[in-house]
């Protein structure tokens, strides 16, 4: 038997390494465009059933961009020597794209600081309980815990909404229950009596009720949708959104829109139906425009349990006559979204 030569060896060992470092290339390459690609769907096809689907992520497109990058930078340094340009440079370019046309601002501080006490003349709070949960202790001490003057509460049950109006009906006598979808009901609560759109929440689902708080008239407005997972889902909760929205700009009384829509912030279909103003800025709403209460887009709600996917879904928006002055998430034990509190200032 002839030993291999120390050249052969040598070749052997560089043909490997080639071989090895343009595998590593292709499957970055081939993540890094698809990453891409996904993004690409959501902001340009976003409109369409089952393609809105893409467009929900632009946070977790935006940190798996840099992400990327980082991997690339290190290929670059192990197989510097053997690496083509073609596949980095093409990737590289399209990361950074992908970074660009999602870019977020991450502002922390959502998640450890204190609810103040209110501090507007309307208070809200929203939960989406979560049926299949069994314990309602907390539910009940946060309605006692956080001071509002309506509740919203989606995902309920019959058996749960007597539990909980019997728990807080001292501080909230006043309460409607409607039918929202496969066997769950949004229930509201309220300080003062109030009327209620019956023809409008058995026709659309839809809970339009009318009250006054500290003597001054208001309206909530709340409606929770199907997940848009079939087309007739899809076509359903945009249907009930877009009335929602429409009606909630156009009434003379200051107006809350508020609950679990099953849209994201960065869905084209959002802006398309709500197209809110920033909370954050100093601009007068004018007459038919909703102002966003989420003053910042990274106040995500859903799902709890997975914080890496984590999207905001949960909203609220006003009309002319309110001001928003407090858009916080609260962590709710037993379901899979975070609540919501909001406070409002009657112009």
């Amino acid at each position: 038997m002839i030993a291999p030569t120390s050249s052969k060896i040598s070749r052997h060992k560089v043909a490997s390494s080639f071989f090895h470092a343009r595998r590593v290339g292709r499957w970055l390459a081939f993540l890094s465009i698809s990453l891409f690609a996904c993004s690409l769907i959501g902001r340009v096809f976003g409109r369409y059933y089952f393609l809105e689907l893409f467009s929900h992520f632009a946070v977790q497109y935006q940190w798996l961009s840099y992400g990327f990058l980082g991997l690339w930078a290190i290929y670059g340094l192990v197989y510097r020597k053997m690496a083509t340009l073609f596949l980095p440079g093409l990737s590289v370019a399209l990361l950074v794209s992908t970074i660009y046309i999602n870019e977020t601002p991450w502002v922390v501080g959502d998640y450890d600081t204190p609810i103040p006490a209110p501090t507007g003349d309307v208070r809200v709070f929203h939960a989406n309980v979560l049926y299949a949960r069994e314990e309602y202790v907390t539910t009940v001490a946060m309605l006692h815990q956080y001071r509002s003057d309506l509740f919203v509460l989606q995902e309920m049950t019959p058996a749960t909404i007597r539990l909980v109006t019997d728990k807080v009906k001292n501080e909230f006598p006043y309460w409607f229950a409607c039918y929202s979808k496969g066997g769950v009901w949004t229930l509201v609560g309220s300080r003062t009596p109030f009327q209620v759109d019956q023809a409008l929440a058995r026709r659309l689902r839809i809970i339009s009720l009318t009250t006054q708080v500290r003597g001054r008239k208001v309206t909530l407005l709340t409606v929770h949708p199907r997940t848009p997972l079939v087309p007739t889902w899809f076509r359903e909760r945009n249907k009930q959104l877009a009335y929602a929205a429409r009606k909630a700009r156009t009434n003379a009384t200051p107006t809350v829109l508020i609950g679990d829509f099953n849209i994201s912030i960065f869905s084209p279909i959002y802006d398309e139906i709500f197209q809110p103003t920033d909370a954050s800025s100093n601009r007068t709403t004018s007459n038919g425009q909703l102002t966003a209460a989420r003053r910042v887009k990274t106040q995500p709600t859903w799902p709890s349990f997975f914080p890496l996917i984590k999207i905001p879904i949960d909203h609220a928006f006003v009309n002319n006559g309110f001001t928003p002055l407090l858009f916080r998430t609260i962590d709710q034990s037993g379901s899979d979204h975070r609540a919501v509190v909001v406070d409002l200032k009657i112009r």
